[in-house]
């Protein structure tokens, strides 16, 4: 997950430094193929938290109350970082100098 938060802030600082509406366009194409897969990831944690782990993982391996805080808190941050990419999107393209 922390990878996949380290892409997605290094496509948010591309896009925001795109110059021209052409590289603008072709980095939201990027961008949207990127938050789907954030948004598959999430989906594959779910609320249990480690569903996406294996089949066995959640019945061989309960997880404590510190781990599951901290897994909810990256999801958190995930979603957060996707609101912001797609207000980033609705934004006006800067300016070409």
């Amino acid at each position: 997950m922390d990878k996949q938060m380290q892409s997605m802030q290094e496509m948010r600082n591309k896009l925001l430094a795109a110059r021209t509406p052409e590289e603008r366009s072709k980095l939201m194409a990027e961008q949207m193929k990127l938050m789907q897969g954030g948004m598959d990831m999430m989906g594959s944690m779910g609320m249990g938290g480690m569903r996406g782990m294996g089949p066995m993982a959640a019945a061989s391996a309960p997880m404590d109350m510190t781990t599951r805080q901290q897994m909810m808190e990256k999801r958190m941050e995930m979603m957060q970082s996707m609101m912001q990419m797609m207000m980033d999107r609705t934004a006006p393209a800067p300016a070409a100098k």
